[in-house]
Order: structure tokens, then sequence, then C-alpha cells
């Protein structure tokens, strides 16, 4: 299928190109709301650096555009302008050091964008909803939760249940509501050029929809989870990125100040404690007030 659509790798790039000329994809802001962001690398994505903007990787995109991606969902929640998507994509990819191809610096990858929607049955007992493997379910500790009605627990199951970590009830949680959903993929461009589809990397945004709207949440979920874009998450990241601040501690290279001796340090502290012990020359008994 890539190999198809080769000849036309170049719509997110020219949007990207257009994202850095208008920097408004620069002013939408995370998302107010429970985001869930989660990366899967593949072995041969884990052998490929990550990329910053010291040492950028360039790409070429593809866009899949607007997806229902499982069940059905209600009409009336119309998604946002598709070139307004790309261009925020294209700008976070840009901040994360994913760089439009160009003549001085060809591409390495592919990256596949789509937005949509998951819909949902609604909350049952019966286990997970649908969307738990879209929010990484399998990175959780969910033992036998998708079992046959009716088979029971074992002790096993129910310790594991009740031992459930804040993140995992959300993401349980979240899995009943329909979502609102990004997906990007990354591909290796040198195999699609020799006719194998060599997946690298696949990130995925999501945000329960009761409450929020297409058109707004969508271009806002793709700025909360943009640091885990092509970056391996071991557990799904559950935040609300508009309340957390990215901050990070830089340690400089050590130098030596100055030297001190153990030895002198001892008695240093000996003549001290002898000079508080000892009166003054000035000093004066006095007795008393009655």
């Amino acid at each position: 299928m890539l190999r198809r659509v080769l000849p036309h790798l170049l719509a997110l790039s020219c949007c990207a190109s257009a994202a850095l000329a208008d920097d408004s994809a620069g002013k939408i802001k995370p998302l107010d709301d429970t985001t869930v962001t989660v990366t899967d690398l593949t072995d041969a994505g884990r052998e490929v650096p990550p990329p910053s903007p010291q040492h950028p990787i360039y790409y070429v995109g593809i866009n899949a555009g607007f997806r229902v991606y499982a069940a059905s969902v209600i009409a009336g929640d119309p998604p946002p302008d598709p070139k307004t998507m790309l261009r925020i994509i294209a700008k976070v990819l840009f901040d994360q050091g994913f760089r439009p191809a160009d003549s001085q610096h060809p591409a390495t990858q592919i990256i596949v964008c789509s937005w949509g929607m998951i819909g949902s049955e609604g909350k049952n007992l019966l286990g997970p909803g649908g969307g738990l493997q879209f929010l990484g379910g399998d990175k959780l500790n969910f033992v036998n939760e998708t079992s046959i009605a009716g088979t029971g627990p074992t002790f096993s199951d129910a310790m594991c249940r009740s031992f459930h970590s804040g993140i995992a009830d959300t993401i349980l949680e979240m899995s009943h509501d329909p979502l609102y959903a990004v997906l990007l993929r990354g591909y290796d461009l040198p195999s699609v050029q020799s006719g194998k589809n060599v997946q690298l990397w696949e990130t995925r945004i999501a945000c329960s929809s009761p409450g929020n709207s297409l058109a707004e949440a969508l271009p806002r979920i793709v700025v909360s989870g943009q640091h885990m874009i092509g970056r391996e998450t071991t557990k799904p990241v559950v935040e609300n990125a508009a309340h957390t601040r990215q901050a990070w501690v830089e340690i400089g290279e050590t130098t030596v100040v100055d030297y001190i001796d153990l030895a002198d340090l001892a008695k240093a502290k000996e003549a001290a404690r002898t000079q508080q012990e000892q009166p003054g020359a000035d000093t004066k008994e006095t007795q008393p007030k009655p």
C-alpha cells in the first residue's frame, strides 16, 4: 500500500513547510482534560536513535485523514479542518526533531498520520471497553480481563484486579467512553522503496469525548502528547498536559572549588569549641536582680 502512495508523499511535508512560515500551530494549547499517549517501537525502531533538534530525522508524510477506527459513532460532531490538523501535526513533529525532507536532507522515514474517533458500546460489567488496546492496555497488568463471561476469575485474576494502579483504573474507565484519537506511524523509507513495509514506531493519543468536541479536542491532544511521539513508553502516559510542567535538570561539568583536609577540619572545630568555653576579657559576672 505504501508503495502505491509513494508519489503522493509530499502532502504532509508541504504542510510542514507552511507550518514553519505560519506559527499559528504554536498557539494551540494542550487539552485541559485527561489524555493518554502510548508509543510502541518495533525491534527495527529500537535500532534508530530518537530524533532531537540537534540530530533530526527527515521524513515525508502521508495524510490518511479522518477515520472512525472502531465501532459506530454518533453524527453531529464535525471534525476539525484537515489543513489545521496537518499544520499542527507538522509543527509538533518539527519541535520533536522530525524535519520535512528537502533536496539537501533526503528522507529516511515515512510518517502516516490520521485522526478520528473510536466508538463505544457503553459501560458493562464484562470487562474493559473497545478502546482498551488503543489506550495501551497491553502495557498494564490486566489479567484475563477479556475472558469469556461466566468462567469466573481465578484467585490470581482477583488479586491483580484488586491492586490496579491509578493509571490502570483511568485506562479502564476511559475504555468504555467514546474516544477522540490521533494515530501516527513511522516507517523506514528505504525498506518501502525496496518493497518491504518495515514499521518503526506507532504513537496513539486519545481523550474521552464526553465534555469535548472533535474540532476543539483533536488539535489539542496532538499538543498534549507531543513529547512522546516516536519515543517508546513503557506504560500509557496519563496526564492533563495543560496542568503539567515539562521540566528537567541539567548538571554542568564538575569542577573542584577547594580541598579541605579532614584533620585540619577536626583541629578547627576543637579550637572553636575551646574558644567558646573560655570567658572573654570583658566578661563580668552579674548578680541576678531580686
